[in-house]
């Protein structure tokens, strides 16, 4: 009886050795992918962005770094600069807050930005605010080489005007003289 239970003990231990030794071996399967995202490309570049005086009789212009994500263009970046507002206290806002950029394309040295139409419901109006406003964006886009006009969208429509008083229907060409240098 003796040697039963000695065999049975030892057969017990090697059962649990083998479970053991299963349950500690690594898996056979592939551990999973960690896939590591690339954290987007970001760029600042400098630029000369447009707002209005403290009588918001002229613009001023307010050289400013923007920062680009990977798909941005600069052309964008511009805008979403004039949209933030000027750092400069002194400076007073062009476009309203709440407005969001679509889409800026650019064809043939024209950009044809296409704004949300909180650019016009949201805008306090006056010749001289949609004025400030217009040559806000023109001035600051032509900033850049490539743009030489700028065609203003509302939700991807040519309008009239922004408030009544300007001609937005065709592309607006830059307007020197509305800038004084600060």
């Amino acid at each position: 009886m003796n040697s039963k239970l000695i065999k049975l003990c030892f057969l017990s231990g090697l059962i649990l050795a083998l479970l053991l030794t299963s349950a500690c071996s690594p898996s056979q399967q592939p551990a999973p992918e960690v896939k590591n995202d690339p954290k987007p490309e970001i760029t600042t570049s400098e630029v000369v962005l447009y707002f209005a005086d403290a009588q918001a009789e002229y613009l001023v212009p307010e050289p400013r770094k923007v920062t680009m994500q990977k798909d941005d263009s600069l052309a964008e970046a511009v805008v979403k600069g004039l949209i933030a507002g000027p750092q400069n206290l002194k400076f007073g806002t062009t476009i309203p807050a709440s407005t969001r950029l679509l889409s800026v394309k650019i064809k043939d040295n024209i950009a044809y930005c296409d704004f949300s139409e909180e650019i016009k419901t949201e805008h306090w109006g006056g010749s001289t605010g949609e004025t400030m406003t217009i040559f806000s964006i023109v001035n600051s886009l032509t900033e850049l080489p490539e743009i030489k006009q700028v065609q203003i969208l509302i939700t991807g429509e040519k309008q009239d005007s922004l408030a009544g008083h300007l001609d937005i229907s065709q592309p607006i060409a830059r307007d020197e003289e509305l800038i004084k240098a600060e």
